[in-house]
């Protein structure tokens, strides 16, 4: 199945381009009779001038709506842009809606964790990976949050893919840094599918080898005259490829559109309900043996993880009352958002026309989940380190022998069992979101079209973490909790809660803050012959304010109870950061056409990240000294990229080489004993790389059908890029807590791989009976390192993955997918709160992307 207008259309073994048609409707309805001549003429001159047959669906005359000030033809895009439709990310069989965008070359999300808190790197940005502060998710052109991410949020956790998305267009660089959200790392546009004349819908059911049971509706259709429709969603239920007993992925959407036309324009509403909850987990063991990973004995995180009905529950103590509350880790890290929004487009006489993009969103984002806090050891080790050293069983006086260790059950525990010791995390997150782009455009005269733009957004946050407590369990699947008690000296003690929970110290705050963020831009783009000159300015500014608790120990239980005496809680006073930036962003670019399927094009541009409400979280603790950070400065981004794009019958390709200087990265300069040697300072980064997306028929001419339907597609990226201008010690705490010393200028960028490559043959054939496709996709990941410091590597890797879809007839399509075939392991993280080598004993921390998973579905369509 293809989407294309909003109708299921049958596809063929080389699927012809409807491109043409949605440039000049497009065209028409952006700029009516007097504005931009130029965009509809080259529609109607392709129609007579292109390719007789597009390669695998792509095609240069496709027309993309995002950053761009009005819309263009992927011909004329000075900019690299992926759009995927409905059918190419399904048979990409992402595991999240993050997954989709490494179909945009150079974007490399850590989807390993769950459907949700996806790590997302961009080339060429360093500091990425945790919340994905340089991606931003967008549905129907508006951010789907006022700042790309938060702790504890990233803007992919907060969509989900199903049947009411028409396709996604993922945009790196270049000019998203003038418009919307002014991102100068990477954009995904998710577009939504609206009613049309012709009544349609579907119903889909998958079933997936792990368990998993998912149902897809969606209907649309004509209302009324010039109103149409659509209603969709999905809901899944599944035990997981990682199964804690309960259900790892649990929940659904509902999305509705309602579309009228204007004269020279159209209004859409659309709303969605998300109620979704996932697990989500971090690293897990691994060894190395000779240079290469594999599974731990007894542990094979590419389909085991450590919850489990035993470690289901847990009373931890809750910031905002000084009391215990539930943390039920079935929960996971889900979402229950809510949205409303809309986009206008009306064009007038005379060459003026106006677009607006307009989204309320809000609801909670919280996270239940286990995390490690170390590496494996024995339950012996870890109660010698427990009571020879500085914590409260040390305090108490408490020797080795005097500590008794049993399960849930009253069984004692061996010294010599395997355990790990995890973090127990609750974060209860409210978010809201208003965001409003509007634009005028003006046709200054012919083929200059002047674009004035308004972005405001006004966002809040609200949240209660309970991050401290530590629960020892035993190191295998779906794990069973240890609880300490203790008799010494005529006490009794409690080292645990009855759950095996430790929640002295730790940090459970409560935090606050509110922000808003104006910007003004000013675009122009100017066709001259086979010319496409376009340049822009953006001024935005931002000012954020935010709150955050005091903390100190707090007794809450008896002096006994070495586990609560001494738990850190807000002490009913505030700590208060704010920032405020003006700041400018500049762009600009130059596109020649050789011919109606060729062109080529060279991009300057700078971007900004404004602060988030992190980056000025700050607070004291028993009413020591602890002051807020200062204000350091902003992250800033100069790009410089090069394209070429051609398309035959025989080819497809989309390529690019961009050089991107990152400054801005904060620091104090140290010496080797940790001693500050200037004031401070910042560092930052060069990436020279580069891309490509290309799609090759060698026999598109041959009248032999299985030959003319063969495709190959690859997508790949190389990059070089290192750190610069560190000054003295790169300073961090090693897997014993130990600060350590090391250089960092020269080192690869943390996280991202050098190269990365995804390549996919595929066939189409056509019977008396329908289509079918078959294909096979090879991943390959480069070596990347954990962090800074280059000392824990992350081998290169691979996957393979293959699907099969069938359409029968016009009622009836069937498609099998499976992903990770050869169950490898491929570790996207190591152990992110150590730095430098947290190898030890041929022992690390790392999370892997998980094993092998099949899945069936069956659609029948009306």
């Amino acid at each position: 199945m293809s989407v294309k207008s909003n109708k299921l259309v049958r596809p063929s073994a080389r699927p012809l381009s409807a491109a043409t048609a949605v440039a000049g409707a497009v065209a028409g309805i952006l700029w009516g009779t007097g504005g931009v001549a130029w965009a509809q003429a080259a529609a109607q001159a392709g129609a007579q001038d292109q390719a007789p047959e597009t390669v695998g669906g792509q095609s240069l005359q496709e027309v993309v709506v995002t950053a761009t000030a009005q819309s263009v033809k992927k011909l004329d895009a000075s900019y690299n842009i992926v759009a995927a439709s409905a059918q190419d990310i399904q048979m990409a069989n992402p595991a999240s809606a993050a997954e989709i965008y490494k179909l945009s070359p150079g974007v490399w999300p850590e989807a390993s964790g769950g459907q949700t808190g996806v790590n997302i790197d961009v080339a060429g940005f360093p500091l990425g990976g945790g919340d994905s502060p340089y991606f931003t998710t967008m549905i129907q052109g508006s951010p789907v949050y006022g700042v790309p991410s938060l702790s504890f949020m990233d803007n992919s956790s907060l969509v989900r893919f199903d049947d009411t998305v028409e396709r996604v267009e993922i945009v790196q660089g270049g000019p998203s840094a003038l418009f919307t959200q002014g991102q100068a790392g990477a954009t995904a546009n998710f577009l939504l599918r609206t009613g049309s004349d012709k009544s349609t819908g579907s119903l889909g059911v998958t079933y997936g080898f792990e368990g998993m049971e998912r149902v897809d509706v969606f209907q649309s259709g004509k209302l009324g005259e010039g109103w149409y429709g659509s209603i969709g969603g999905f809901y899944r239920v599944s035990d997981g490829v990682r199964d804690p007993q309960y259900p790892s992925d649990i929940g659904g959407q509902l999305t509705a559109t309602l579309k009228h036309d204007l004269d020279g324009g159209y209004l859409m509403f659309w709303a969605r309900t998300l109620q979704d909850k996932n697990q989500w987990v971090a690293d897990f063991p691994y060894t190395v043996n000779n240079g290469t990973i594999d599974t731990y004995p007894g542990f094979n995180q590419l389909n085991s993880t450590w919850n489990s009905k035993q470690l289901q529950n847990f009373q931890v103590p809750d910031p905002l009352c000084h009391c215990f509350q539930n943390n039920d880790i079935s929960d996971g890290r889900g979402a229950n958002f809510n949205y409303f929004g809309s986009e206008l487009k009306k064009s007038f006489g005379n060459g003026w026309s106006i677009s607006n993009n307009f989204i309320f969103d809000g609801g909670k984002l919280n996270t239940h989940a286990l995390i490690n806090n170390g590496n494996p050891l024995s339950l012996a080790d870890y109660i010698t380190s427990q009571a020879t050293g500085t914590g409260p069983w040390a305090a108490a006086g408490l020797t080795p022998a005097d500590v008794n260790a049993v399960f849930p059950s009253g069984q004692p525990v061996a010294p010599g069992q395997n355990v790990i010791l995890q973090q127990v995390w609750y974060i209860q997150k409210k978010l809201t979101s208003v965001i409003d782009e509007f634009r005028v455009i003006k046709e200054i005269f012919d083929n200059n079209n002047l674009t004035f733009g308004l972005y405001a957004a006004h966002y809040n946050m609200n949240d209660n973490w309970s991050l401290g407590p530590n629960v020892l369990t035993t190191n295998e699947p779906n794990a069973a909790p240890i609880i300490f008690t203790s008799s010494a000296g005529g006490n009794s003690y409690q080292l645990s809660s009855p759950q095996g929970l430790q929640a002295n110290g730790g940090y459970y705050i409560l935090q606050n803050g509110h922000a808003t963020n104006v910007a003004l831009y000013l675009s122009d783009s100017w066709k001259i012959g086979r010319w496409l000159f376009d340049v822009g300015a953006r001024g935005e500014h931002l000012s954020l304010s935010q709150e955050t608790s005091n903390l100190a120990a707090v007794q809450m239980g008896s002096a006994t109870d070495l586990w609560d005496n001494a738990v850190v809680l807000p002490d009913g006073t505030y700590s208060h950061g704010d920032a405020t930036h003006t700041r400018p962003t500049y762009n600009g670019g130059i596109n020649f056409e050789f011919s109606d399927h060729m062109s080529a094009y060279v991009r300057a541009n700078n971007g900004v990240r404004m602060q988030n409400f992190d980056d000025v979280r700050c607070n004291i603790y028993n009413g020591g000294t602890t002051s807020c950070p200062t204000h350091v400065p902003l992250q800033t981004q100069t790009n410089y990229e090069f394209g070429f794009k051609i398309q035959n019958r025989w080819m497809y390709l989309d390529a690019s080489a961009y050089y991107k200087e990152f400054s801005g990265i904060a620091y104090q300069p140290k010496d080797i004993n940790n001693v500050p040697i200037g004031p401070t300072s910042t560092y930052g980064s060069d990436s020279k790389g580069a891309r490509f997306v290309g799609t090759v028929s060698p026999f598109a001419t041959s009248d032999n059908q299985f030959l003319s339907g063969l495709l190959l597609t690859v997508n790949g990226i190389w990059e070089d890029a290192t750190y610069k201008d560190h000054a003295g010690c790169f300073v961090y705490n090693d897997i014993n807590g130990i600060p350590v010393c090391g250089a960092i200028n020269g080192n690869q960028l943390a996280r991202l791989p050098k190269f990365q490559v995804r390549v996919t043959p595929s066939a189409t054939q056509t019977f008396n009976w329908g289509t079918l496709t078959e294909q096979l996709t090879y991943e390959h990941i480069g070596k990347r390192f954990q962090d800074e410091s280059n000392l824990t590597p992350l081998p290169a890797y691979y996957d393979l993955g293959a699907g099969i879809n069938a359409r029968v007839g016009e009622k009836w399509e069937f498609r099998l997918l499976g992903s990770n075939l050869t169950n490898q392991i491929g570790l996207t993280e190591g152990n992110a709160r150590f730095g430098g080598n947290t190898v030890q004993n041929n022992v690390g921390m790392g999370r892997s992307i998980v094993g092998r998973e099949v899945n069936f579905t069956a659609k029948y369509f009306w």
